[in-house]
Parts: structure tokens; sequence; C-alpha cells
């Protein structure tokens, strides 16, 4: 899925375990301070298996996981976390290695995913959930018009301590995203 020039979104699959290992290895520090599985993925047979677990959720319907390519080179992972079909709701979840950061790539991906989540998979609600001192990943969300509903306390276990989350929603009667920024 093109998304401009240079951002291209790809399912993941198989072929991207190397490339994806490697993005993750050589972004660790920048990664950790966010995301908690980061010091479980030390190997490619571990990227391995997040991926076929996204492929799972893929082809059972729950949502779709994917490699986002920023001018041909691997960049980061966006997608929904496993969709909650009943309640038509989908979680969104994201990272970039950090030299992709700030760039613009994460708004544009994330708009684009509220797009497959509201048309392709009929969500009427569609959420972000981030810690609440991550001001980069915060930013997403504030810039594409969601709302911001509350803070999570103590939501998640990172590396020995406990971080609150800002948790933020979209509609899809608010939807399409008119006035956001770019």
């Amino acid at each position: 899925m093109v998304i401009d020039h240079a951002i291209e979104l790809q399912l993941l699959n198989p072929d991207h375990r190397d490339e994806l290992f490697e993005l993750i290895d050589t972004n660790r520090a920048h990664l950790r301070e966010w995301l908690p599985w980061v010091d479980a993925n030390r190997s490619p047979a571990d990227s391995e298996a997040f991926i076929a677990s996204a492929i799972r959720q893929y082809e059972s319907g729950k949502g779709p996981q994917y490699a986002i390519y920023y001018s041909a080179v691997l960049a980061g992972v966006c997608g929904f976390h496993p969709l909650d079909v009943t309640n038509r709701i989908g979680g969104i979840g994201y990272w970039l290695g950090e030299a992709y950061s700030g760039l613009g790539i994460m708004t544009s991906t994330v708009r684009t995913l509220v797009g497959v989540g509201f048309q392709r998979y009929d969500l009427n609600r569609i959420e972000i959930a981030c810690a609440s001192n991550n001001t980069r990943s915060r930013a997403i969300p504030e810039r594409l018009g969601f709302r911001f509903e509350g803070v999570l306390r103590e939501r998640e276990y990172l590396y020995g301590k406990y971080v609150d989350h800002a948790f933020y929603s979209l509609l899809a009667s608010e939807f399409p995203l008119e006035g956001a920024s770019a």
C-alpha cells in the first residue's frame, strides 16, 4: 500500500524477518524506553515468531500488521492490536527506528490505518494508548483529531516500573479526518 512518494506499507510476512530484527537490534535503546517487548526479541527467530502471530491475526480477520518502508528502507512497524469484531473496535500500535522519527512518517501511516479500520474493517471506534510521558507517540493521535479520553493509571509494567497510558479514540462518525494537521 503506497501512502506517498516515500512511504509504503507492506503486510508483514516471513521475508521481513532479518530486516525487522536488524532494525530492532540497532534501535534497542531507543525502543526500550517505551516498548516492553524489546528485550524478548533477541534473534531473527523472535522476529519470525512475531511475524507468524501477525499473519495469524490477519488471516483470522482480526486486523493487519504492516512493515513501514521509508525510501525503500524498513523504518518501523504499525498495525492493529487484535480487533474486537463484536464491538467493532480496533486499537492501533506503532513504532519507528530512531532515524525515522520526526519526519511525518507515522502521522501519514496512522492516518492511512484509520482509513483501513473504518473502511475495510467497518470499525466504529479506533483507540490509541501510549505512555503518558511519550510525547512523540501522543502527538500522533492529537495531530489526527483523536479525542483524549483520559489516563489509565499504571497501565503497563515497563522494565521494573509501572507507566500510565494516555488514552485516545476516534469514532467512525468523526471520520474522515477533516481539519487534522499534517
